[in-house]
């Protein structure tokens, strides 16, 4: 029997809905092996597992889950892990070579190799078909460009707060709301950057969380 799961292919990522067979024994946390619509096969972690008709069909990817990770799979996953930095170096060689205005982020392959995915950040739009025919050469598969956000490198990197905790975007956060200085002054929170910015260097994610209890106390007044 089919099941729809919650799946996460990649920390930069938004989640997304894929079916698998419920026999899989699958639970949030675990590895599994997932084939996409091309044929493309990619390791991702099971990020939920909503009941039945909680998820809009339109909502649910083409793909598969195909299995539960093995040792063997895991294996596989470690060796492309290890082969990123290389990537990394050579990718991020190239940009400098072709003077494109762009910072390389991150690297991922994809679990059968036969895509690599190049995470950067820009200003604006980058023309990157020469880099892109370049990489394709060296690396003999599929290159993909994908632009994020500069509170998308602090998800990568990983970190703590100046709570102690470990940075919301790393734990828990889907999507990044708009952060505000109105937030900043509903809270009336002292206008020290360095106080209420997190480690990208953007308004702290967490400033959000209660904010409707100050606006809600402020109707009261």
């Amino acid at each position: 029997m089919e099941k729809i799961f919650e799946i996460q292919v990649r920390k930069v990522e938004k989640p997304c809905y894929v079916r698998g067979d419920d026999s899989t024994d699958l639970k949030p946390g675990d590895i599994c092996i997932v084939e996409f619509e091309k044929g493309t096969q990619d390791n991702a972690r099971i990020y939920s597992i909503p009941k039945t008709g909680q998820v809009d069909p339109k909502n649910v990817i083409s793909g598969k889950i195909l299995r539960k990770a093995n040792e063997h799979d895991l294996l596989i996953i470690q060796e492309n892990e290890g082969l990123k930095a290389d990537a990394f170096r050579i990718c991020d060689d190239k940009i400098k070579e072709i003077n494109l205005p762009m910072k390389l982020l991150d690297v991922s392959y994809s679990f059968d190799r036969t895509v690599i995915t190049f995470y950067y950040w820009a200003a604006g739009r980058i023309d990157f078909r020469k880099l892109v025919k370049e990489l394709a050469g060296v690396f003999n598969c599929r290159i993909e460009m994908r632009q994020i956000g500069l509170r998308d490198e602090a998800k990568i990197k990983g970190g703590y707060g100046i709570c102690g905790q470990e940075i919301c975007c790393c734990r828990f956060l889907k999507d990044f709301e708009p952060i505000t200085m109105k937030l900043v002054k509903n809270q009336s929170l002292p206008l020290d950057m360095s106080k209420i910015s997190g480690l990208c260097g953007r308004l702290m994610c967490c400033l959000i969380y209660e904010n409707k209890m100050y606006e809600d106390n402020e109707d009261k007044k």
